[in-house]
């Protein structure tokens, strides 16, 4: 990835250099993923298409950048294709690590053998249909991937020299002030999207919010995406602080959501009608992991963005 320096801090000529760095990234994971779609292709995906979304919509309305609005919509489309085999992947994943539940006889706590037994029948049925899913899906990810790779090619053409431009100091002023201004607007996204779900929920009720806390968790994610693209605009001091809160934010962000999401898995497949004591013990154990999780993140979200009183005057300023 070039530096700012190395384009002179020419805006659009950065913008092109990550667009096309974001793009051949995620060229290389739908290669990978219409191949095999196992779990690590289709995680990497998903990750390089949201990588370029973000960079398509951090430079949009940048003179000289195209809008690449196909781009943007062929890589939604790439990383939905996969939206279920990832599910799934995560499913397993949180059931396996799950601690065993206990089942209550006679007043008496005991360690449920059998609920653990419950828990991998769940997980192989699991397997059993994510292999299902990803020969079901093997064809629709290759025209997707192949749909991703013919117009990236149309509206990024490579082959492209960038030429060598001295300092500018106009030019770095007005690019750092472009790039601190995009990320101070997902930043404000974020602390939005919190301050109107608290003032409906206390902390442990939002907890229970599965859908308010994924908006505000998605809002994390495009706010470290960009945190990362403004990197060189931003003294090494304050960057890395800065990201190892984003990154924190969004593994606790992840978590809430992998327990919600496992949540209607296990609801879904567990039998209502003949559920026995250990699939109950179970389920509950499963709803005490989202609790706890969104709970967490929650809670580092109300760290991170503390109420203001009325009266500060910090509080219309941001």
């Amino acid at each position: 990835m070039l530096a700012p320096a190395d384009v002179g801090w020419d805006l659009p000529l950065y913008a092109r250099a990550w667009l096309d760095e974001r793009a051949k990234v995620a060229l290389e994971a739908a290669v990978k993923v219409a191949e095999v779609p196992g779990r690590a292709p289709v995680h990497d995906v998903r990750v390089a298409c949201r990588r370029l979304r973000e960079a398509i919509a951090f430079f949009r309305d940048l003179a000289g950048v195209p809008p690449l609005t196909d781009v943007d919509r062929a890589a939604r489309r790439m990383a939905r294709v996969v939206r279920r085999l990832r599910e799934t992947d995560v499913a397993i994943k949180r059931l396996s690590a799950l601690d065993p539940p206990t089942v209550h006889t006679n007043g008496r706590t005991e360690p449920a053998s059998q609920v653990t037994a419950a828990n991998e029948r769940l997980a192989a049925e699991l397997r059993r249909y994510r292999a299902e899913l990803a020969r079901a899906k093997h064809a629709r990810i290759e025209k997707r991937a192949r749909q991703l790779r013919q117009v990236v090619r149309v509206a990024l053409p490579r082959n492209r020299v960038l030429a060598d431009h001295g300092r500018d100091t106009g030019q770095e002023q007005a690019f750092q002030a472009f790039v601190e201004a995009r990320v101070a607007a997902r930043r404000a996204e974020v602390e939005r999207l919190f301050a109107t779900a608290r003032l409906r929920k206390t902390t442990a009720a939002l907890a229970r919010a599965t859908d308010e806390l994924h908006g505000v968790r998605v809002a994390v994610k495009h706010w470290r995406y960009a945190s990362e693209i403004a990197r060189p605009a931003i003294p090494r001091v304050l960057y890395r602080p800065m990201s190892l809160e984003l990154r924190r934010l969004q593994d606790l962000g992840g978590a809430s959501q992998d327990f919600a999401d496992l949540v209607r898995v296990v609801e879904s497949e567990l039998d209502r009608e003949h559920r026995t004591r250990e699939d109950a013990a179970l389920l509950k154990a499963v709803r005490a992991a989202r609790e706890h999780a969104a709970r967490a993140f929650a809670e580092a979200l109300a760290a991170t963005f503390p109420r203001r009183d009325a009266s500060d005057p910090e509080r219309w300023a941001r």
